[in-house]
């Protein structure tokens, strides 16, 4: 069987499914885990985004989705070289990676499966199809199993908080963003409240009054696509915006950037540890747990050591 998966998070569960031999291409964005590291690269971002910022990618992403451009180039020659059984893509962000719409074009027909879960309840349900149409049903009903298990071990410990802290999830810098699809049942798995409570929708742009006006206790920075060091590049843009020092979890120290890339915008397995490490952010006494290395940063911790180093 012979597998192109166009989106990270489909690459990620085909590995743990076991079948990472069997995938023969990739996007330009699937990095992990390390058994794909030299699989043939067959989509790709059609702009240089490396030295842009938040503002200048959002704009020209937006540029060129409202003229009817996706943001991905597929490559069709190689792809058919490739000979597949199946192609993975996606319906659920036309931006975070190709979409069905882009395949269309180049007509695949009945190799195309959709791996496209909008809320944390259906990543597992998605994990344990993708399984059925590869005919490996018994691993997916495994996956299935630890990933629900997991979820209520969690919130067998979370559920113990009984004043539920606000949580506002930063998605993008410049303009914000407030975290969509299942990042919200994220933060309420993790014993928090979230500024919105409609799981499956997308990310929403926002004022920054709508921030100031729900008053979050803490306040996760993952904006779509960057780890830690990507987006502590970038935080001068949050630090200068002088109504920051009006909200509640910048003034008790409870802003953290965390590894958006790994752990919180792909809904694969690693979903799990995302939750995980707002857990044991938000609720410490409830929830024990060791963060993996550069997951997490706070950020005033960060601001103290650059200020002193610098």
């Amino acid at each position: 069987m012979r597998i192109v998966s166009l989106l990270p998070a489909a690459t990620e569960v085909l590995c743990d499914l076991g079948l990472s031999k069997n995938i023969v291409g990739i996007s330009e964005e699937c990095n992990f885990p390390i058994e794909i590291e030299n699989k043939k690269v067959v989509s790709r971002v059609r702009l240089d985004l490396s030295d842009k910022t938040n503002i200048q990618i959002d704009e020209e992403i937006s540029n060129l989705i409202q003229s009817g451009t996706s943001p991905y180039v597929i490559d069709e020659e190689s792809i058919r070289a490739l000979d597949p059984d199946f192609i993975i893509l996606q319906d659920t962000c036309e931006v975070c990676a190709a979409s069905k719409n882009d395949i269309k074009i180049i007509n695949f027909g009945d190799k195309i499966i959709d791996f496209s879960p909008k809320t944390l309840v259906d990543i597992p349900e998605a994990i344990l199809s993708l399984a059925k149409k590869l005919d490996i049903s018994k691993k997916g009903e495994e996956i299935k199993k630890e990933f629900i298990n997991e979820l209520e071990l969690i919130s067998n410990k979370t559920n113990k908080i009984i004043d539920k802290p606000r949580v506002f999830a930063m998605e993008w810098i410049d303009p914000v963003y407030s975290a969509g699809h299942w990042v919200p049942e994220m933060i309420q798995f993790s014993g928090g409240t979230s500024i919105n409570n409609n799981p499956g929708i997308k990310s929403e742009k926002l004022e920054f009054n709508k921030i100031l006006e729900f008053a979050p206790n803490y306040m996760f920075i993952m904006p779509c696509g960057y780890n830690v060091e990507k987006t502590l590049n970038e935080i001068d843009i949050l630090l200068n915006n002088k109504e920051l020092n009006k909200i509640p979890a910048f003034n008790s120290g409870n802003v953290y950037v965390v590894d958006a890339d790994s752990y919180f915008t792909r809904p694969g397995t690693r979903i799990i540890e995302g939750i995980k490490i707002m857990s044991r952010t938000i609720s410490p006494a409830n929830y024990e747990y060791d963060p993996l290395p550069d997951s997490i940063i706070n950020l005033q911790n960060f601001i103290h050591f650059e200020s002193f180093t610098g």
